[in-house]
């Protein structure tokens, strides 16, 4: 007991360890003050994509414990869940993804088995999907490549967070206002750049329908070997036709491959450019993030990347 310390005839460095030693007994058995703070533990969340995964690790920061789901160079559009992502999808507080049916394998798993509060990003009344190349009607999901529309994604993730941990509201809002402001960085050069580039040269000719919304956004008409989604989607020859005579016509300059389609769209593109004569400018990330030796690990990489290699393709 404290009263049987005889606190005159001790150093003083000795009372205080021995002060402490009692106030760790006063605690309930097993635990400290430490282990009691971190049995609380981090909330964790999901991420689907790798774009998600990378706004989600921006602005929660060390805050959260952080999972994504898919790595990079994968498509989501034909993504199978793996054992491990059912169980993360029934534990963590979150889970972050876009939406609109791009993880079209994913949807419905989530709808059955997560417990914790589930945010589809690219579902919100101000961001107005497009019905892709072909204008069939269904939703085009790649709304991150509209930089404005990917802004109301980090906007939509802050809120989550918030939501999920108020003490770090202001944390949060820093974060996302700090990295809204690199993406209209990056967004205003490149507007500029192709505002330097002749409007009959704005063309681009693509594996799969996803660079509908980046062409809106920067003044560029944007055609495609296969639809908005890879799942199940075929190459009709017809298409393939039409493109030649497109590329033909309007003097396109150049094709783009992409880094996470099935093969046989990229291997299209390059018949056109042989048959055409136009030349493959390069290779965009489309649904997927690249490797870190990519120089488009990131979202704003990626985007920097897929602008210069467009432009420097249509110059």
């Amino acid at each position: 007991m404290p009263s049987a310390i005889p606190n005159t005839s001790l150093p003083r460095f000795k009372r205080r360890q021995v002060i402490q030693i009692l106030a760790l007994f006063s605690l309930p058995f097993g635990c400290t003050p430490k282990a009691e703070e971190e049995g609380k533990g981090q909330p964790s969340v999901l991420c689907t994509t790798t774009m998600i995964h990378d706004l989600a690790k921006i602005i929660a920061g060390g805050n959260f414990e952080i999972h994504g789901m898919m790595k990079p160079g994968e498509d989501p559009h034909i993504y199978e869940l793996k054992p491990h992502d059912t169980v993360l999808i029934g534990k963590v507080d979150l889970v972050l993804m876009n939406g609109l049916h791009l993880e079209s394998q994913v949807g419905h798993v989530v709808d059955e088995k997560a417990r914790g509060k589930v945010v589809r990003l690219a579902e919100d009344q101000r961001i107005i999907p497009l019905g892709g190349e072909a204008g069939n009607g269904a939703p085009d999901p790649h709304c991150w490549f509209a930089p404005g529309y990917y802004k109301i994604y980090a906007e939509k993730a802050r809120d989550a967070f918030i939501e999920l941990d108020p003490a770090n509201a202001v944390t949060y809002e820093q974060r996302t206002d700090a990295y809204k402001k690199e993406i209209d960085e990056i967004d205003a050069w490149g507007k500029e750049a192709f505002r330097a580039i002749p409007e009959s040269r704005r063309i681009m000719v693509t594996s799969h329908d996803a660079f509908q919304y980046f062409g809106k956004a920067f003044g560029i008409e944007v055609a495609a070997v296969g639809g908005i989604s890879t799942e199940g989607d075929t190459i009709s020859p017809q298409n393939r036709v039409h493109l030649e005579e497109l590329v033909r016509e309007r003097g396109a300059r150049a094709l783009f491959i992409e880094s996470s389609v099935p093969g046989a769209y990229n291997s299209i593109v390059r018949k056109i450019a042989e048959s055409t004569g136009a030349k493959v400018g390069g290779v965009l990330h489309s649904d997927s993030l690249g490797d870190p030796e990519s120089g488009a690990d990131t979202y704003l990489s990626m985007l920097r990347h897929n602008l210069t290699t467009v432009i420097e393709a249509l110059k």
